[in-house]
């Protein structure tokens, strides 16, 4: 059985191999480096893939660690990232994910034996849906972050006359990043829905009620609330371009502070760290 600490090592070295080598190719404009951060990022994919398999969480009693979800997230937001590299051609995509996915393991390693101990009425089938949605969700939703956030900072430069020769020339134009931002929000809405739905059918057998007034709720619902707003507008009323970019940058901020501080910090029953 591989150990969380070595896997987790392993993982960071390469998470680490990938950013470095994969933004010096992008800020250096050369084609070989942007490809081996790729590779990279896929190997320490790869590698967490077959760690994931094995279930190297199993080595403690009581089911996942904090660190393990932090590490779960990472999987999905890579895995996102490189579905987008096959359809789009674009590594600076992986890159960004690589990044996202360096930093939640650098979060998990001290939570690496910080069991999350669930309610033994909990079925693990049916907390699996609620789990895996929502991070396939928010993995979809950091893409979007990331398309939007480009956008802005692009549009803001042409519209202000700077230069876009050569690092920003290689930059994806604004076209594919607003269908980036489309995508992401299609897909990962329904899945933020069944995801919060699932949670409230299983927090009644479990609390008695399906809403308790939990922090990590109310947090919960004005994302979903922010998203079906972006999602409504992207399919009724054809938004484009800078207010979709604005409003996905605005909600992965807001999934950010709902992971790190809510379910770090507050008083709340879905926190990560317990003892």
């Amino acid at each position: 059985m591989i150990s969380p600490d070595l896997s987790t090592g392993v993982a960071l070295a390469l998470y680490s191999g990938a950013v470095i080598t994969g933004i010096f190719g992008m800020l250096a404009r050369r084609l070989f480096w942007s490809r081996c951060g790729c590779i990279l990022a896929f190997s320490a994919f790869a590698f967490q893939t077959l760690t994931l398999a094995l279930g190297f969480h199993k080595a403690l009693p009581g089911g996942l660690t904090a660190g393990a979800y932090f590490q779960l997230m990472a999987w999905f937001v890579v895995l996102c990232a490189l579905i987008a590299l096959v359809k789009l051609r674009q590594p600076s995509t992986l890159i960004f994910a690589a990044t996202l996915g360096l930093m939640l393991f650098v979060m998990s390693t001290p939570y690496l034996t910080a069991v999350v101990r669930l309610p033994e009425t909990l079925s693990t089938a049916f907390y699996a849906l609620h789990i895996g949605t929502l991070f396939l969700s928010l993995a979809l939703m950091a893409l979007a972050f990331a398309a939007g956030g480009l956008f802005l900072f692009l549009e803001n430069r042409i519209k202000s006359k700077r230069s876009v020769k050569g690092f920003w020339q290689d930059m994806p134009a604004l076209s594919l990043l607003d269908r980036i931002n489309a995508f992401t929000v299609i897909a990962g809405y329904p899945l933020y829905t069944l995801g919060i739905l699932s949670g409230l059918v299983w927090a009644r057998p479990v609390y008695g009620v399906s809403m308790t007034g939990d922090p990590k709720e109310i947090v919960s619902i004005v994302i979903w609330l922010l998203f079906s707003i972006l999602f409504h507008n992207r399919l009724t009323r054809g938004w484009r371009g800078r207010k979709p970019a604005q409003v996905a940058v605005g909600i992965f901020l807001l999934c950010l502070f709902s992971i790190f501080v809510v379910n770090t910090f507050m008083n709340t029953h879905h926190a990560f760290i317990r003892n």
